[in-house]
């Protein structure tokens, strides 16, 4: 078993900024490298509960930053593997750049997205096999509220898998804590490195199973034994004692 150190929040943003800065990785090569391996997430937890993905019925919640670009390039991924992918887009107005460019992608291959103003946020009549959580990443320091609040709320009343990208929305990154609303993951596919939040005692609650996905971060940028490629989501055993340490 491989053991990588738990990230802090600020980290994870320096992480982000020199992979763009200094080594001139484009924003947009991060989140395919994060969509493929939370793709394959999807896939192994659709596999456990049911089989082939193709016709699987998938709601994928996007919110208004990179988070929410993941979701809309995973989108991609799964309507490429013939699911029935459905997007509730809870931020239409958002200028996230990398967002933008996943979101027309899928117009272009018309996947349906609804907009946050459709009233309830809802999937229709029949279950989904599967919602993606990608709504909030590490960066919140509030409290959800209005419309991703709601979403958060219509996540959790589903009665199937629910993955969430990078880590739960509601949760946050370094203290574990959930001020307000929160996602009860089935599984967490966080991305380049585990959050110092998951050990703590309401992370360990939330983030169900952990599977850690790389996003194409040189080396030098990591610590411990973080995976560095290729861009394929590896499971963590996490719980209290598991030998991680905070950075």
């Amino acid at each position: 078993m491989f053991e990588p150190e738990l990230c802090s929040q600020d980290k994870i943003r320096d992480i982000d900024r020199r992979c763009i800065e200094e080594f001139e990785i484009p924003g947009l090569i991060l989140m395919e490298h994060a969509s493929i391996g939370v793709t394959l997430c999807a896939i192994d937890l659709l596999e456990q509960h049911g089989g082939e993905i193709e016709g699987k019925r998938i709601t994928i919640c996007c919110g208004p930053g990179g988070n929410g670009g993941d979701g809309f390039a995973i989108a991609r991924h799964l309507h490429s593997l013939d699911a029935s992918v459905k997007i509730i887009d809870l931020a239409p107005q958002s200028r996230h750049k990398d967002r933008s460019t996943n979101r027309s992608i899928c117009l272009h291959l018309g996947i349906p997205v609804k907009s946050d103003c459709d009233p309830p946020v809802n999937s229709g009549t029949q279950s989904e096999d599967l919602i993606i959580d990608a709504v909030l990443g590490s960066g919140i320091s509030r409290p959800p509220t209005g419309v991703i609040a709601s979403a958060i709320d219509w996540m959790n009343d589903q009665p199937c898998a629910v993955l969430s990208v990078d880590l739960p929305s509601g949760l946050m990154a370094d203290s574990g804590e959930t001020p307000g609303k929160v996602v009860l993951a089935t599984r967490t596919a966080t991305l380049c490195l585990p959050k110092c939040g998951f050990l703590e005692p309401r992370g360990l609650q939330v983030v169900g199973e952990v599977w850690i996905c790389p996003i194409g971060a040189p080396p030098s940028l990591l610590h411990g034994s973080a995976p560095l490629f290729p861009p394929v989501p590896r499971p963590l055993e996490l719980k209290p004692g598991f030998p991680l340490q905070s950075r």
